[in-house]
């Protein structure tokens, strides 16, 4: 019984090298197009203009710190909650606080935040939290201290 043997001719060759490029060139449009339909990765619109301030949010960040307040955050069902007290542990009454409650990769689920006082020190904001890791990022005001800032991030089980 004889063996055909088959032969390799160029349209071969050519059909080859178009599946393995059509490949790979499908496969970076597909994670060209997740990438930009997703988060962008941007923490601010235009980096040079962030970098003037640099060296007015580095005074403010060590004039917050020599402050030594202790904040505490929490968060149980749909409450988040904020704990202010100063140096000497004296609960801090007064404050203005907003906040910003955003997802960490997306910002579908953003949500502005205003805290009202529910107690000596505490501060109260209802949220929309869905399981996940989220930021929140708090800015207090009174009438003797002008700014302070913080960033805390959680995750909420399911």
């Amino acid at each position: 019984m004889a063996a055909t043997e088959k032969q390799l001719t160029g349209k071969h060759v050519l059909a080859m090298l178009v599946a393995f490029f059509g490949v790979i060139v499908g496969v970076n449009f597909l994670m060209a197009y997740l990438a930009n339909s997703t988060w962008s990765g941007l923490v601010v619109a235009n980096g040079y203009v962030a970098s003037q301030s640099f060296d007015k949010d580095l005074a403010k960040a060590r004039a917050q710190e020599a402050l030594g307040w202790k904040v505490e955050f929490s968060h149980a069902g749909d409450r988040l909650r904020i704990t202010f007290e100063d140096a000497q542990a004296t609960k801090l009454d007064g404050l203005v606080i907003t906040g910003d409650l955003e997802r960490t990769v997306t910002d579908t689920q953003d949500q502005k935040l205003t805290f009202t006082a529910i107690g000596p020190g505490v501060y109260s904001a209802p949220a929309k939290l869905a399981p996940g890791v989220w930021e929140v990022e708090i800015d207090a005001s009174s009438d003797t201290v002008p700014y302070y800032h913080k960033i805390f991030r959680f995750v909420v089980k399911e």
